[in-house]
């Protein structure tokens, strides 16, 4: 399991437009890769582009091998922020210490690397040099000599582009544009109708049709101006979020997070609706060590975004519970059940892409845009995980968030399991 970024599909349509993988070596790249073999004092040093399974060296100094299965590759984490990655012991790190190329050869310590970035913002690899013995410090001068062999990089493969495919950056900014038009025709689609509902409520309030402020009506218009509020603010961030993941501007911010706070914290986000809908939340307290190296804004979001759906389709005296376990691989898998009407395979196909809705006859519906589960699925690729959906017919639905053994500090991995 490797961490995905959010836009990875346009990520390799864009790493695909450039036409370099599987080309011979150029003295242009492996010039690069030689000075800074000798700047760095490094025995390795790769230009490596991340594809879909795997991670193909453009160029490479010191290193026999042409490409590297993508799950193993330190460059499949390099991609996931405009920073460069620095591991200065590797042994030491709880996301590689146990990867193949670590623990045998060629025994790497030390590695580090600058994303190769577009001008549309798509990481498509990085310029990156390793030791094979780890190091004490690499900052300041160092980084940024090693961003600018990753700018020049990017440079060559600009050049390169159009040289051999004139027509390909037009196309690119086309798709950018034309994707920037789908969003926010979308955005305005979607919240016209509740900002039309807020306007005509406070003219009503505003006129005074049923006189004297103090009417108990105009606090009933008020609780629903703010209730309608809400449901804006939730869209538009929802939007917000989505373009900003699929720019590549998200990033994790890792923190230990307690589980037992987290749920507390998703169980008052959602009370008023609960209460509501007339549906109980539940959960058996975690184990107090039971904790996840995570951003833990994001992943309140995950969770606040699973219960809520759980709620809106779930039916007034049912329940709704969260639950948490370490699986045997050392993994952790916080799960939200419900017991609502389920799903087809079909309908969750659906529900995972993006605006997909699921709406059933007889059923009031519960709104929304169809980005919640699509969001979650993005947010928790982002922390190398995996989002889990299991559903039957008429008999509830289970989603649940898989995070990878390195996200589970190692003395909390004894922290056992709850339901």
């Amino acid at each position: 399991m490797f961490p995905v970024p959010f836009n990875e599909a346009a990520r390799l349509d864009a790493l695909a437009s450039y036409g370099v993988l599987d080309t011979p070596p150029e003295e242009a790249f492996d010039c690069l890769t030689r000075l800074a073999c000798k700047q760095f004092r490094a025995p390795i040093a790769v230009v490596s582009l991340v594809d879909q399974a795997r991670q193909w060296f453009k160029s490479r100094q010191g290193l026999a091998a042409r490409e590297t299965p993508r799950h193993v590759a330190l460059c499949a984490h390099a991609i996931l922020s405009d920073d460069p990655l620095v591991v200065l012991d590797a042994t030491r790190d709880r996301r590689f210490s146990g990867n193949p190329l670590v623990t045998e050869d060629p025994k790497l310590r030390f590695y580090a690397g600058a994303p190769l970035i577009t001008r549309q913002g798509f990481r498509l690899g990085a310029f990156c040099i390793v030791d094979l013995a780890a190091r004490e410090a690499f900052e300041g001068d160092d980084i940024s000599a090693l961003r600018d062999f990753a700018e020049a990089t990017m440079e060559i493969l600009e050049l390169r582009r159009r040289t051999f495919q004139p027509d390909a950056a037009d196309q690119e900014d086309r798709s950018a544009r034309d994707a920037r038009l789908d969003l926010f025709s979308i955005v305005a689609h979607e919240i016209r109708s509740p900002l039309a509902t807020l306007v005509e409520l406070a003219r009503t309030m505003e006129s005074r049709v049923f006189g004297p402020v103090g009417n108990e009506r105009y606090e009933e218009l008020s609780g629903m101006i703010s209730e309608t509020a809400e449901q804006v603010m939730a869209i538009t961030d929802g939007m917000l979020n989505l373009a900003r993941l699929k720019r590549g501007e998200v990033e994790v911010r890792e923190e230990r997070i307690s589980v037992l706070d987290l749920f507390e914290r998703v169980d008052r986000s959602v009370m008023k609706l609960r209460l509501d809908r007339c549906i109980s939340v539940s959960y058996a307290p975690p184990h107090e060590d039971m904790a996840l190296m995570a951003d833990r804004s994001l992943v309140i979001q995950m969770l606040i975004n699973l219960v809520t759906n759980a709620l809106k389709y779930g039916d007034a005296g049912s329940r709704v519970e969260l639950s948490a376990k370490i699986n045997g691989d050392g993994s952790l898998e916080i799960a939200v059940a419900d017991c609502g009407s389920g799903m087809s395979p079909e309908e969750i196909e659906r529900a995972l892409h993006l605006y997909g809705r699921i709406e059933r006859s007889g059923r009031t519906d519960p709104g929304g845009m169809g980005i919640g589960l699509p969001l979650v699925k993005r947010l928790v690729e982002l922390h190398g995980g995996r989002l889990v959906i299991t559903s039957v017919e008429g008999d509830g639905t289970r989603a649940s968030l898989q995070f990878p053994p390195y996200r589970v500090p190692p003395a909390d991995r004894a922290a056992g399991s709850v339901a």
